[in-house]
């Protein structure tokens, strides 16, 4: 998920959907200003520092750290609360296919960003209903955009078992990773950031299979098991890992999907600015 602009952000609002919900690392940019400030570049005149991590300060003292992601399910949503019971990163839905849009998405962007959460959106794929570049803009255009900022995580692409109809979406695994890669082409071409996908090995396994997907996109696994994650083909490493649909977190009611990122603050951060 790509997220920072407020008014495309605030285009996330719309209708039902069906009752799955799912949905990735930051990287500093390098200063070489030369002034004494220890901030990142923003200032108009001629700098002359030499700073260039402008988040060196953070708590790495924590490894893995710990995120959830939400929907319009979830209800609402204390923020305050919820960054108070230690979590640093957050993914909400924002998309699906190319008509719908998540009336929540919006005030958890407010929401979580007032407290300092690094937050991202994610799309629910239809691969039967539009090709996977008219997805992909749709996403974007709704707010699924992503910027270097140390603050926004690439946008996601969920893509899993089919709510409505046939597992696969009545695609083979060469139309299904071609309809991938198109969503996938078309979201770098647009944000500068390939997108993270959201899958589990099983439903990727049987529908795309072997593809070029690991080379290119970060993984955010859904495993629910004991032990370490059973990756998808392809992918030797995840990026995040959903490990409950069933965490509790405070400022949240109910059971909810919780995740990790293998690293400290300072590397998710890294991770989303697309620096690590």
């Amino acid at each position: 998920m790509r997220l920072l602009p407020l008014l495309p952000l605030l285009a996330c609002t719309g209708s039902a959907d069906s009752q799955t919900r799912h949905a990735k690392t930051p990287r500093a940019p390098a200063d070489t200003d030369t002034d004494s400030d220890t901030d990142a570049d923003t200032d108009a005149d001629a700098d002359t520092d030499t700073d260039t991590d402008p988040w060196s300060g953070d708590d790495n003292t924590v490894n893995p750290v710990e995120g959830i992601d939400v929907s319009h399910w979830n209800g609402d949503i204390d923020w305050h609360r919820v960054a108070a019971d230690g979590i640093v990163f957050a993914i909400s839905k924002c998309t699906e296919s190319d008509y719908y849009t998540d009336d929540t998405f919006p005030s958890s962007y407010a929401g979580a960003r007032g407290e300092g959460i690094i937050f991202g959106g994610y799309h629910f794929a239809s691969p039967d209903e539009s090709s996977g570049a008219e997805q992909a803009t749709f996403f974007v255009e709704n707010g699924g955009d992503w910027q270097p900022d140390g603050l926004t995580m690439p946008g996601v692409l969920d893509i899993e078992y089919n709510p409505y109809g046939d597992t696969c979406y009545n695609l083979s695994k060469s139309q299904m990773e071609d309809w991938v890669a198109d969503f996938s082409d078309t979201y770098t071409a647009l944000t500068g950031r390939a997108p993270a996908i959201y899958t589990n090995a099983d439903w990727w396994n049987t529908c795309v299979g072997d593809s070029a997907m690991p080379g290119v996109n970060p993984l955010w696994v859904a495993y629910w098991g004991s032990g370490t994650p059973t990756l998808p083909t392809g992918w030797t490493t995840y990026d995040l890992w959903q490990y409950s649909s069933e965490g509790s977190v405070d400022g949240v009611s109910g059971g909810l999907d919780v995740n990790r990122f293998p690293g400290t603050m300072h590397d998710l951060r890294m991770f989303a600015n697309d620096t690590e």
